[in-house]
Order: C-alpha cells, then structure tokens, then sequence
C-alpha cells in the first residue's frame, strides 16, 4: 500500500514538474514576442490551391500590438490576415493550459513540444502543438486543430537574426485544409488565368510568406488599420 501511494505521488510531482517547465517555456517565448510594439514588413505572397491559379504577389503588412493588422498591396494579394508568428502571440496572451508533450527533432534542432488549450469557448483553436526551440525561445512549427474543423500546420524559419532576436521569422509556410469552395468574386476580379473546376472532398492549400524589410517598435499612425 505504501509503495502503491509513493507510486501515485512520484507520478503527480512528476506531471506538476512537467507542467510548470512547460508554462515556464511558454512564458519565455511570449515575452520575447512582447518586446515587439509594432513592425512594418514587406511580404512576398505564393498561394497553391488545387483549383485555381493565383500569381505569385507582394504586400506591406502592419502591426501593433496587441492585435491590430493590416496590409496594403498592388492589385491582388491573398494574404492571411494573422500571420503563424501573429497567431501564437494572440493565443498565448489569452487564458490557456499547457501541456508538456515531450521532445522531437525539426530542422535538425531538438525541439520541446508543448500543447496550448484555449481555456475562452470563443476561440477558434481547440488545441495548438508548439514545437519550440528551447535555446533561442523560438517557435518552429505549429499544429493548430481548428473548432470549424480541419487543421492548419505551420513551419518557421529564422533567417534574419535581427527578427530571430524578437521571435520574427523570415519565411512561414502555412500548409491547412480547404475542402471545396467557391471563391467571393470580389477576389477573383484580378485573376487574369482561370481557375479549373473545383474538385469534390477535402483539398490542401498551401501558403508562403517571405518576410523582407522588417521594421521593429517604429511609430505607426491608428488610420492605417482603419478598415476601408
């Protein structure tokens, strides 16, 4: 009986110990991200949908913290409106729980992984899986299961160290599912190749965004993210 309690209370210090390391780990990457007020970005666009063709694009994006975006772009430009570094920053400044889920290597890094929930019923993500670099703070990938259904999965590289220092990656490719759709016609007006014939059942997308340009904590006016 007394070995049957140590048993049980080696297990719980055990999971408390991998609990607190992972809100630990947390903690430290959101403050990295937090060092950033605001940033201007030039973002080179290639969207890959199964059925339809979209050129290759360009816009600026704009951000203040806490959450305002925008972008402005020439002509078309499918861009998401939260970028992968953008999304993880909004959901670790709401109320989550974390989940230790062990270790892995990506990009030839030995990586921590740790599942985010989203403790608010609004939020669109039911669960998130960070794949955090323990040595820099930095997220390389994300597994987000999405509450509509379907997932998105997102992979980061830092190749600007500049960027890298507040948690900015320099190229994310989003990879998610799509399902069959028809796209608004407002968006398809600046196509100038047609789209082929949507197919039936569960499609993937593809998304690369290519940061170049960025500027950190510069001052930038509230009209800009004011909706047209």
């Amino acid at each position: 009986m007394i070995k049957h309690l140590l048993l049980v209370w080696v297990v719980a210090v055990t999971a408390a110990s991998a609990a607190t390391d992972a809100n630990a780990l947390l903690d430290a990457v959101k403050a990295k991200m937090d060092k950033v007020t605001t940033y201007k970005a030039v973002v080179g666009i290639t969207v890959d949908v199964p059925f339809m063709k979209v050129p290759a694009s360009e816009a600026t994006l704009y951000y203040k913290a806490p959450d305002k975006t925008a972008f402005q772009a020439k002509g078309f430009a499918m861009l998401p409106k939260q970028g992968a570094d953008l999304t993880a920053a909004r959901l670790l400044r709401r109320p989550y729980a974390a989940v230790d889920a062990g270790t892995a290597t990506f990009q030839g890094i030995a990586i921590r992984k740790v599942k985010v929930l989203p403790a608010e019923d609004d939020a669109d993500i039911v669960v998130a899986t960070l794949w955090i670099d323990p040595a820099t703070n930095n997220i390389r990938k994300i597994e987000s299961t999405m509450k509509k259904g379907g997932t998105v999965v997102a992979e980061l590289v830092y190749g600007d160290a500049t960027s890298a220092a507040f948690g900015m990656p320099s190229y994310v490719k989003l990879m998610m599912d799509v399902g069959a759709f028809e796209i608004p016609k407002t968006m398809t007006g600046d196509f100038d190749r047609p789209k082929t014939e949507a197919s039936k059942g569960p499609q993937k997308a593809t998304v690369q965004l290519t940061y170049k340009s960025v500027e950190f904590n510069k001052s930038i006016p509230d009209n800009v993210f004011r909706q047209p």
